[in-house]
């Protein structure tokens, strides 16, 4: 009973040091790190390193906090980017809880669930761990941009602004879009995250000896 209980503190402490490193990255401004023609995010790397040690829950968690900080910095600029989609009311805080929360939390539970998943079958225990941390930015931007397309297709503005003809032919088109919209920020992200998750977390488990 002893033991559960200390390892369940350990657990909390640990989630509590994950929560504590998500807001001083984003209160000291150390989110993204500045490469040739892009800014790559690397808020996903204590959300992958935590899904990863922790599990699929602590990684859904994480998620969230990384949610509130996006919600916190859509609530600085005012909602602009809803606003500016002919959005209007008590509609455009509920989208954008939704379009900064659920992105975010799930990402955190399928990197925990894939490394699960992968660890498994990582004979060396050590191509899992980059798996893991390549996932967090693919998965982060997948699902962050698929709510977003939805959220835009279905943009008053955008419906007033464009012909029938142009917005069949953006519907049609817009997974192109995404991809030369997000494509280039997306690699770099996952390279980075790839990289510094795969190598935070594998270090982490030699030394807690996981």
């Amino acid at each position: 009973m002893v033991k559960a209980k200390s390892s369940d503190l350990t657990y909390l402490m640990e989630l509590a040091l994950l929560v504590g490193i998500l807001l001083m990255m984003n209160i000291a401004g150390l989110a993204v790190i500045p490469l040739p023609g892009q800014n790559a995010s690397i808020m996903t790397v204590p959300v992958a390193v935590g899904a990863m040690i922790l599990g699929p829950l602590a990684g859904g968690i994480l998620g969230g906090v990384m949610g509130c900080i996006s919600f916190y910095t859509a609530v600085k600029t005012g909602f602009s980017t809803l606003f500016l989609a002919g959005y209007t009311g008590g509609t455009v805080v509920l989208l954008s809880v939704i379009n900064c929360f659920i992105p975010r939390i799930l990402m955190g539970v399928c990197v925990g669930w894939i490394f699960r998943g992968v660890h498994k079958l990582d004979k060396g225990k050590t191509v899992s761990y980059y798996i893991g941390g390549v996932a967090a930015p693919l998965l982060n931007t997948l699902f962050y941009m698929s709510v977003l397309v939805v959220i835009f297709l279905n943009a008053p503005t955008l419906q007033a602004l464009l012909s029938e003809d142009l917005m069949a032919a953006f519907q049609d088109n817009v997974l192109l879009f995404v991809a030369l919209y997000v494509g280039p920020q997306a690699l770099m992200e996952a390279i980075v995250g790839c990289v510094v998750s795969g190598s935070v977390c594998k270090a982490l488990r030699v030394v807690l000896k996981q």
